[in-house]
């Protein structure tokens, strides 16, 4: 079973090419191999490769960039899903979107509690790039395999916990650490397992894959630095407004997903977050 991985140079893509190439073929096409958003290479590359399986790695995440750009954003998230559907249905391969909890727009539910979002429930993106995002999942089409996730970290890089840790050892003061959004961290290494299973059973329509638990970025500030040995008192949870100057997109204040789909399939959970970061602590420490 041949899978092609693009956006095969990201921290996605990397990680993708990485697990998925112990068991099978892997084709892996960077942006400098293929661009997603030309229709004509995209379907030239399918049927030279013939995959059986097509992760698009590829994807604008700049959520800022997106909405200064909306063109951009709509031909790198959205047109290029649609491209690569089309050329997956020429050749017989089963496509694999990853998307966003972006899609929501993190108000609380009708009796004022916030509640993690099933992936039945209906999506109000506020920003160009959750737009973005679900213009892809539509133009990826009813039988493709659109795996939604939240606050990914990389597998084979810093990422948060990285930052977070060179902020504790950089000064004795306290770590300032957003406190006022709240989502599902989800690490890279755990999610693409979970993405490789779904592709191999070609699992249609939407499915929520994040690590369990919800935190803030404060509250896993405090995971790290209890894993370092610092006192995680220092980590002091923050306001968005209080960060500097509004940033371009608005973020929902909470979005994190229920993954009743990997239940019903009978996949196993991913692991709690808080295990995600005590193992990406000692991985960094090395």
């Amino acid at each position: 079973m041949t899978l092609l991985v693009t956006g095969a140079a990201g921290q996605l893509g990397r990680e993708v090419v990485r697990v998925a190439s112990v068991t099978r073929p892997v084709v892996a096409l960077g942006r400098s191999e293929l661009d997603v958003t030309d229709p004509v290479a995209v379907r030239a590359a399918v049927a030279t490769h013939r995959p059986t399986v097509v992760v698009n790695g590829a994807a604008w995440t700049d959520v800022d960039g997106c909405e200064l750009d909306p063109g951009r954003a709509h031909l790198t998230n959205a047109a290029a899903a649609g491209h690569l559907a089309e050329a997956c249905a020429e050749v017989g391969a089963h496509l694999v979107l990853v998307s966003t909890d972006f899609v929501f727009d993190g108000e609380p539910g009708p009796d004022g509690r916030f509640t993690p979002y099933g992936e039945d429930h209906s999506t109000n993106p506020l920003n160009v790039y959750g737009a973005s995002k679900l213009a892809g999942e539509v133009a990826a089409g009813d039988g493709a395999t659109v795996v939604r996730t939240t606050w990914l970290q990389s597998a084979d890089g810093p990422g948060m916990v990285g930052r977070i840790m060179a902020d504790l050892t950089a000064a004795d003061g306290v770590v300032e650490l957003l406190g006022d959004r709240r989502a599902c961290p989800t690490f890279i290494v755990d999610l693409v397992p979970a993405l490789l299973r779904l592709a191999d059973e070609r699992v249609a329509g939407v499915v929520h894959a994040v690590n369990e638990g919800v935190a803030s970025w404060a509250e896993v500030g405090r995971m790290v630095a209890i894993e370092v040995g610092a006192d995680p008192d220092r980590i002091t949870a923050v306001a968005e407004v209080d960060l500097g100057p509004p940033r371009p997109a608005e973020r929902p204040a909470y979005s994190a997903l229920d993954t009743a789909v990997l239940r019903r399939l009978g996949h196993p959970p991913l692991r709690h977050h808080r295990d995600a970061v005590a193992a990406a602590v000692a991985r960094l420490q090395g």
